[in-house]
């Protein structure tokens, strides 16, 4: 795994995190609302957005080496 997606990942790890001690003081409609919009498709969003990143890389590599 990149180094990108690898921060990616945990900077997204940290995010949930924050969001669930918001929570414990932001608990109205409009912060259910933005948990469902925003929050809770964020993991599957990353790993999709990981996989891109591996692709990618692999892309790029072979674009490098076929260009050397």
């Amino acid at each position: 795994m990149s180094a990108a997606a690898t921060n990616l990942e945990s900077c997204t790890r940290d995010l949930l995190v924050a969001w669930e001690r918001a929570r414990e003081q932001w608990r109205d409609a409009k912060s259910q609302q933005f948990g469902h919009t925003f929050v809770e498709p964020l993991p599957e969003l990353v790993s999709q957005a990981r996989d891109a990143m591996g692709h990618m890389e692999i892309l790029l590599r072979k674009i490098k080496n076929d260009c050397e």
